[in-house]
């Protein structure tokens, strides 16, 4: 029971309610081009995404958080728009996809794993302590778990793309978004706690405080 309450902090760490969000934009345009028509898909979405704007607004959050939450579907929604095929609405996702997979590369060629630097954007750690030889490795292999399901995750949905399978896409789509995302984020903990464990590196707080070994090592949060 403790380890389940610690992986829903950490996951609450993460998304920071920000499900909701990335769930109905798709859902709405999908039933509406499904039961009435492209433009009507658009229309809807576009609508809900006022609403949701709004609704940040008057719950005082940064405009830059409106921004992120938004301006990804209305580009998605522009693309499926302009070129008459709904299936282009997840054009911008699969772009991002493969993106991930190249900045996982490029990450462990030049020592720097992405996890590491997503670790130290989300959290504030100190980027020295993810880059020593005893913290390092636990983030490089996490980064190539990242890329191992990436790259199956496009291997999958590039062919259902390219054929237009809009209905089998949204499913799979669906699937493959929050749920596995969110067994991918518990699996990173789990194997990242471990590996920083078996290195016997140093906590962040006993980095922060000069320690020198034995260290007690990090506990909780990667």
């Amino acid at each position: 029971m403790e380890k389940i309450r610690e992986w829903a902090e950490q996951l609450k760490l993460v998304f920071r309610n920000k499900t909701i969000d990335a769930l109905f934009p798709p859902l709405i345009f999908f039933l509406a081009n499904r039961f009435f028509s492209l433009e009507v898909a658009a229309g809807l979405t576009l609508f809900y995404l006022f609403c949701l704007i709004l609704y940040r607004i008057f719950k005082r959050h940064t405009k830059k958080y409106v921004l992120v939450g938004t301006g990804g579907v209305l580009f998605s929604i522009g693309l499926s728009y302009l070129s008459g095929n709904a299936i282009n609405y997840y054009l911008p996702g699969l772009i991002s996809t493969t993106l991930i997979v190249l900045a996982c590369v490029v990450s462990l060629i030049i020592h720097r794993p992405l996890a590491a630097l997503v670790s130290h954007l989300t959290r504030g750690w100190p980027i020295e302590w993810y880059m020593r030889d005893d913290i390092r490795p636990a983030y490089r292999n996490v980064t190539i778990l990242w890329a191992v399901y990436f790259i199956i995750r496009l291997a999958i949905q590039v062919p259902l793309f390219l054929t237009g399978e809009i209905d089998t896409y949204f499913v799979v789509n669906t699937i493959l978004g929050w749920p596995m995302n969110i067994v991918l984020l518990i699996t990173t903990y789990v194997l990242g706690i471990r590996g920083l464990r078996k290195l016997s590196g140093p906590s962040v707080e006993e980095f922060e405080n000069n320690e020198d070994p034995p260290f007690e090592g990090q506990q909780k949060g990667f």
